[in-house]
């Protein structure tokens, strides 16, 4: 058991920090999106109209003769977030993909996210390496199951006292032991979920092709209705009058919504705009519950009639499993503060695995091996240099080349360059802890710049932006600033002097403690 925990631990430790980090980023990704982009920035309470939203964006798309075939709406659940439309077939061309400001009404043409947002949201996947990274990042859900599974199985019997026992003043390698435990005790729920919901949509490309190909016959298709990412298919006849106007998408978002009481329309799905055979498909979820599947109202698109109705209620535990895991993992219910603790929980969850390899390096300490050297490097610049990689991703959304390159390969190079460059200043310095100290004390001042380069780019500072309504880009310097402070923080309070060998009493009482005792069992001796 002890084995296999710690083992797994060092193996995907690393792997899984960067998981965590990226995951607590993108929790906000809504908000970095305004943040980056000052057209979708927010400043009312109220939204405009569906038509009034996606009108501009048919008309300007879709000119001439031949509209979109295809129009897919993401509808933002409050003014703070945006509009997404995908919008392919007829003079569209291809696809395009748009984001619109609910409130204004201003678009911006977005192949995927804003350059930050997309590089951290494919970060927390492994998207950089394409479906490979995704499987990869289901293995690791189904290697930390097992690593807590073992963790909790090795302390179970002392569980609750380790929980009330923090000893900062002891010895080094139970100061962090009794750090690895209660903050691996306070998470262990919100670890477990995301273990398991990370596994499972990791997994979940893989895992659908066998499903798709005995259970639906290989049809993708009837597979996604399933799993209630699409409405159930039903046969639309050609209307007998058609009307000159294109269907109106509020009046129809309306309909829905008062269909089924709590029911939230989330998706709406336009095939054949203003074809006599065309439908508008719209599917949500019942507002306030986490564990249930998705509903369904099929409409006529020219007449408006109504061809199916499927309430949340009669999803299918299929479409209920899979929906429940996207809420649960995405965060997608209990508002603002839910998100803010699943952030705290993603960082302790970080720091659980920080301490567990401090841990691990710590009671080796005297081994002398190279493996041992070569982790607390990695270690250092992997986590601990993510810090200054990071601040560096945020400001390159302003500070970068005009035109010379993309955004998207201006951030990624400023992002991944930047955190190289950590990972060989790590493996190259002699002192460890003077590493940290230097990683943490420029990620802290880099992130201090943050709300400066909004404010020079866009004139957005921070009082501007609290006067006009722009909650999220106030939530993001915010955010920065104090990023910034507790990165100086922590490195004003580490003492480089930890790195060095114990001497003197310290000495004394770790042989005495340690004597005759294998690593294991020293870390498991906090008495």
């Amino acid at each position: 058991m002890w084995d296999a925990h710690s083992m797994t631990g060092i193996v995907i430790g690393l792997a899984l920090f960067v998981i965590f980090v990226s995951g607590a980023l993108v929790l906000f990704r809504g908000e970095t999106r305004q943040w980056e982009e000052p057209a979708l920035r927010t400043s009312s309470d109220e939204m405009a109209s569906l038509d009034a939203l996606t009108g501009p964006v048919l008309d300007s798309l879709g000119t001439g003769d031949s509209p979109p075939t295809y129009v897919q709406l993401g509808l933002p659940d409050t003014p703070s977030g945006s509009l997404y439309m995908y919008v392919a077939g007829g003079t569209a061309g291809g696809s395009q993909s748009v984001r619109v400001n609910p409130t204004t009404g201003a678009w911006v043409t977005s192949p995927d996210e804003g350059a930050v947002t997309q590089t951290l949201y494919y970060l927390h996947f492994f998207y950089q390496f394409g479906r490979w990274g995704m499987y990869l990042v289901g293995i690791i859900g189904l290697f930390m199951l097992l690593a807590i599974t073992t963790g909790t199985a090795v302390h179970l019997n002392r569980i609750i006292k380790d929980f009330f026992r923090f000893r900062p003043s002891k010895m080094l390698r139970v100061a962090w032991a009794d750090a690895h435990k209660v903050l691996g005790t306070i998470g262990l729920p919100f670890q477990t979920m995301y273990a398991f919901t990370g596994a499972y949509l990791g997994l979940l490309a893989l895992l659908a092709l066998p499903y798709a190909s005995f259970l639906f016959g290989g049809s993708g298709a009837d597979f996604y209705r399933a799993t209630g990412h699409y409405a159930p298919a039903v046969s639309v006849d050609s209307a007998a009058v058609v009307s000159s106007t294109s269907p109106s998408l509020e009046r129809l978002a309306t309909r829905a919504e008062a269909t089924w009481p709590r029911f939230e329309p989330k998706t709406m799905i336009v095939s054949k705009w203003g074809q006599p055979d065309g439908r508008v498909e719209i599917i949500g979820r019942t507002r306030g519950t986490v564990f249930a599947g998705t509903g369904s109202v099929v409409f006529h698109g020219a007449s408006g009639e109504v061809l199916l109705q499927k309430p949340p209620s009669e999803a299918g535990l299929f479409n209920d499993v899979v929906q429940s895991m996207e809420v649960l993992h995405f965060a997608e219910f209990g508002g603002l503060a839910l998100k803010i603790l699943f952030f705290l929980l993603a960082l302790a969850s970080s720091a659980v695995i920080l301490t567990g390899n401090f841990t691990w390096l710590e009671v080796r300490r005297e081994q002398d091996r190279t493996i041992n050297a070569i982790l607390a490097r990695l270690t250092a610049g992997v986590a601990t240099g993510m810090a200054p990689a990071t601040a560096l991703l945020f400001l390159s959304a302003y500070w970068g080349p005009d035109g010379s390159i993309s955004p998207d390969g201006w951030t990624d190079l400023v992002f991944f360059g930047s955190w190289g460059l950590c990972v060989l200043y790590a493996l190259i310095r002699p002192n460890i802890a003077r590493t940290h100290r230097a990683l943490l004390a420029t990620g802290g001042v880099l992130a201090l710049l943050i709300p400066l380069a909004n404010g020079l780019a866009t004139g957005g500072w921070p009082w501007v932006a609290w006067a006009a309504g722009h909650w999220a880009t106030v939530g993001v310097d915010i955010g920065a600033v104090l990023c910034g402070l507790t990165l100086l923080g922590l490195a004003a309070g580490l003492d480089v002097g930890s790195a060095l060998p114990p001497t003197g009493q310290e000495q004394l009482e770790e042989n005495s403690s340690a004597r005759g005792k294998t690593p294991e069992e020293v870390l498991l001796d906090t008495a």
